[in-house]
């Protein structure tokens, strides 16, 4: 039972993600032949080479060709044929620069001056618009794949875009450099973790290829977008004809073990828990359930993965303290329901091993707390523990405002390497964050924040505007709340509310003055969803709320310069160089010394 786990473009290139690592340490402890692929940092290998750029490239011309080649064409052409000749034009200098670009973010040196790597992200940036022009209208860059068409929210729309070569660049990508890297008759089972939006089209087009082309393979797919939309997919076994045998939903360390003794054996996929499967013209969701204590699973291995090929100086690696989140109440989040509102953590020595270990065998300080929330007891356990065993790391995690989260602890998890903290704001009203369930307040958030900063750590927040029933001058409030407080809130990402299916919103709509969830039949696997609220901002005005927001903080918050190019993992390595004030546009301790001198 041979078995290769993927994980498929499109997520941004700067570290390898848990899902497949997790899963390997955990079936190769029960004994199976597993190995693991990373598509994603193969595929912008490939897609940022000047082979398929040059590709690209003709391919737009030949567009080019057909537009100019017709008597008379619409706005819509003519627009289009302004936007490829405008990108042929300059895709000589593009492609020369390509390889070098890339070299920049490897490259420590080069990384760190940042006129440097801002050519050098401009040069990836533009290649993959080379990309995205070439397969019009999807849109592919560094952040998003999108079909243009909506494609990624419907297993009909998807069945016809992973066969479309002409506006589907993954099709020629998987036959002609991907899929030929593998011995694919020496596998049995190949898993393929499909864990956010932009992966659903790039994950599907590979999955369809596998179950075409090699019939023996057992195709199963995973990740939480499956576990939201698991009776969607109920009446739909055309989605199995398509693309898959089998799709473990929730946790998969477990199910997948017990689904692949399942295949050895010969016995029915009704005996495996988590797991969504075709019988006879029927899709069946088996009933059992079953997930393991977290502290119970073997720490990931990220053995097979190409360490050195991820767009970072430094191996930037992921950990979690905890699954699940502690709090878990969030009316807008449905990252509770995807762990069936179970919370576990990890042992704080184990925490710790795992962090020495990997510090070690790759040589890095780097890491990244991916955990949806790290309490303030884990995060104090964990800081102590480090400063005792001397293990030097410098890392982010994404924090809940708590009352409980005083001075000593910011000041020990500074110490211990904590430098950059991502809290969940929302909101900076009282009412909206009742609503919301935050289980924290405006003079908490404040406090918080002045507390972490003191200790100097770099704050960041993340906030959204048009909840159900948020006013204008409630939303004003947030905006008003980052202003008030630029001495401790350092950088900050706005947005707009998103209905999720399956979240408290979705299920208890009449709370939220929800009049109507707008269900498309063919937007079946949409993950966000429109509604209509009797109270409250619209839509439209939630966006202009946003941009109010946005050009608020190109004023008053300098740091944001930085953040707009800067992704999380490299604002993490640019801040330990250089330090909060460098990045803040504040100046040092020394620098203040010398003016009053």
């Amino acid at each position: 039972m041979k078995t290769l786990l993927i994980f498929p473009a499109q997520w941004y290139p700067s570290q390898p993600y848990l899902s497949t690592p997790y899963l390997t340490a955990y079936l190769q402890s029960k004994g199976w032949d597993v190995a693991q692929r990373d598509f994603n940092i193969e595929s912008y290998d490939r897609f940022l080479s000047p082979p398929l750029l040059q590709k690209a490239v003709a391919k737009m011309q030949e567009k080019v060709d057909s537009i100019r080649g017709k008597r008379s064409f619409t706005i819509k052409e003519k627009s289009l044929l302004d936007v490829l000749s405008t990108g042929i034009k300059f895709s000589k200098a593009i492609i020369s620069q390509v390889d070098d670009a890339k070299a920049v973010m490897r490259t420590p040196d080069r990384f760190f001056d940042f006129d440097s790597y801002q050519q050098a992200d401009m040069i990836i940036k533009s290649a993959l618009k080379l990309v995205s022009d070439a397969y019009s209208p999807s849109i592919f860059s560094l952040s998003t794949f999108e079909s243009g068409t909506r494609a990624e929210e419907s297993t009909f729309k998807a069945r016809q875009f992973t066969q479309d070569k002409e506006t589907n660049p993954f099709i020629d990508l998987y036959e002609e450099n991907l899929l030929p890297t593998e011995a694919w008759e020496n596998y049995a089972v190949a898993g393929i973790s499909i864990v956010g939006i932009s992966q659903i089209i790039p994950g599907l087009t590979l999955a369809r290829m596998l179950k075409e082309r090699y019939p023996h393979l057992h195709v199963v797919l995973g990740g939480p977008i499956f576990s939201v939309n698991a009776s969607q997919l109920k009446g739909h076994p055309e989605f199995f004809d398509d693309f898959c045998h089998s799709i473990i939903t929730f946790e998969g360390e477990e199910p997948m073990h017990q689904l692949l003794t399942t295949l050895q054996k010969g016995s029915s996929l009704r005996e495996v828990p988590n797991l969504i499967f075709q019988e006879q013209g029927e899709v069946v969701l088996n009933k059992e359930r079953v997930e393991l204590r977290f502290e119970d699973i073997p720490s990931p291995t990220f053995d097979g993965l190409p360490m050195d090929r991820y767009l970072s100086p430094y191996p930037i690696i992921p950990v979690l303290q905890s699954r699940g989140c502690y709090w878990g109440k969030c009316t807008f989040c449905t990252h509770s329901y995807v762990y069936g509102h179970r919370y576990g953590k990890q042992r704080t020595v184990q925490m710790v091993d795992e962090l020495e270990a990997l510090s070690k065998k790759y040589n890095t300080k780097y890491f990244t707390f991916s955990d949806e929330a790290v309490s303030p007891h884990s995060l104090n356990d964990v800081s102590e523990l480090l400063i005792e065993r001397g293990v030097e790391i410098k890392s982010l995690a994404l924090l809940k405002f708590e009352k409980v989260m005083d001075q000593t602890l910011f000041e020990k998890m500074k110490k211990s390497g904590f430098i950059f903290l991502m809290f969940g704001l929302e909101s900076a009203n009282d009412r909206i964050l009742a609503l919301i369930d935050k289980g924290t307040c405006k003079e908490v958030e404040e406090d918080v924040l002045k507390k972490s900063s003191a200790a100097g750590i770099w704050n960041h927040t993340f906030l959204f505007f048009g909840f159900p029933t948020e006013t204008r001058e409630e939303g004003q409030e947030t905006i008003d709340f980052l202003k008030d407080n630029l001495d401790s809130i350092h950088s900050f990402g706005p947005g707009v509310f998103l209905l999720n299916r399956d979240s408290s919103c979705y299920q208890y709509p009449e709370k939220y003055s929800i009049t109507k969830i707008v269900q498309d039949p063919e937007a079946n696997i949409a993950m966000n969803l429109d509604f209509k609220a009797e109270k409250g901002m619209s839509r439209e005005e939630a966006v202009e709320m946003n941009s109010h927001c946005i050009q608020m903080g190109e004023e008053k918050f300098a740091s944001l310069k930085l953040w707009g190019t800067l992704p999380r993992e490299h604002f993490l390595l640019y801040l330990d160089r250089y330090g909060k004030d460098a990045l803040s546009g504040k100046p040092s301790a020394e620098e203040k010394a010398l003016c009053k001198a």
